[in-house]
């Protein structure tokens, strides 16, 4: 080979070598760029995966905050109305001792003025009535634990129980508390009370006033039901008076010649109002709604009437 030949190999050679070490100097900043772009990509796979579990576990997050929500709105809207009408029945509670609001009949049957109000919400909502005879002190409770619908039984609006239940517009007004005592051992003042025994209802507000008014001049003895239990222990001599609201004093003072009303004590006030569950507004509308048609179309008057004449015998 002439030195020519071997001079161009050699540069081919070189050339090649060249070339070579340029190209592997341009790759290794690519395979860089490379590795540098999958690292990249890795951890925003990371990312990505962690941002889909913490999307999951929102998602299961708001599924039960849209149940507690639903149970709230449940708690504070209720469809008492819709439920009481899937049911077919209005379940009224009452104490059946407290005539002529609400007592038991010759014939076994819960009957009063109490009574055929809730006949006619029950016409209203289109539905059968049963009614629950319990303790007074016990309607309450079973209100609140969905027992009953509602109750029925003459019952005061407090601010005690307001902060349990809530109430209708009242359907009569009362004058005071009828302090009843037997003929010729009346009562002029309730310091001539000081020493004696002095019968209420449990539960009542006329026990609460006793106990907040008497309680250092009397004694106060609580009983579960007004008719005949604390009229009889009267008679008997067990007490020396009984309290009662004024429409049942009037009432018992008619039927028993022997009792009168010595005198009316705890001043003016609200009268009997239907009690029903707190947040119950649709429920709350339709007793209201038939309290106030009743009033005013004058047919509570006569329901009042007749009953209060049936119960004294004279209908």
């Amino acid at each position: 080979m002439t030195l020519i030949a071997k001079t161009v190999w050699l540069l081919i050679l070189v050339a090649l070598i060249v070339g070579v070490a340029i190209g592997y100097g341009i790759s290794i900043p690519e395979k860089q760029a490379l590795q540098s772009k999958l690292q990249g990509l890795e951890q925003a796979s990371k990312q990505v995966s962690q941002i889909q579990s913490e999307l999951q576990k929102l998602s299961q997050e708001n599924e039960q905050l849209k149940k507690q929500v639903s149970e709230l709105q449940k708690k504070l809207n209720p469809n008492y109305v819709e439920n009481i009408k899937a049911r077919g029945k209005l379940i009224v509670g009452t104490s059946a001792d407290w005539p002529p609001f609400e007592y038991v009949n010759e014939k076994g049957q819960i009957v009063g003025i109490d009574i055929e109000i809730a006949k006619r919400i029950a016409k209203e909502l289109d539905v059968e009535l049963e009614i629950k005879d319990m303790k007074f002190a016990a309607l309450i409770e079973a209100l609140k634990n969905g027992l009953i619908d509602m109750i029925l039984a003459d019952m005061t609006p407090t601010p005690e129980r307001e902060q349990v239940v809530d109430f209708s517009i009242p359907y009569y007004f009362s004058k005071g508390n009828a302090l009843i005592t037997l003929k010729g051992k009346e009562v002029k003042s309730v310091d001539e009370l000081k020493g004696k025994k002095v019968g209420v209802q449990l539960g009542t507000i006329q026990e609460e006033w006793a106990k907040e008014n008497l309680k250092d001049i009397a004694e106060v003895v609580s009983y579960d039901k007004v008719y005949p239990d604390m009229v009889m222990v009267l008679k008997r001599g067990d007490v020396d008076a009984i309290i009662v609201g004024d429409k049942i004093g009037n009432v018992l003072v008619k039927r028993d010649p022997d009792l009168t009303i010595a005198m009316y004590v705890g001043g003016e006030q609200v009268g009997g109002a239907v009690a029903i569950p707190q947040g119950a507004e649709d429920l709350k509308f339709v007793v209201n709604k038939v309290i106030d048609e009743l009033m005013t179309s004058g047919e509570l008057k006569k329901i009042f009437d007749n009953e209060i004449a049936e119960w004294l015998g004279i209908s």
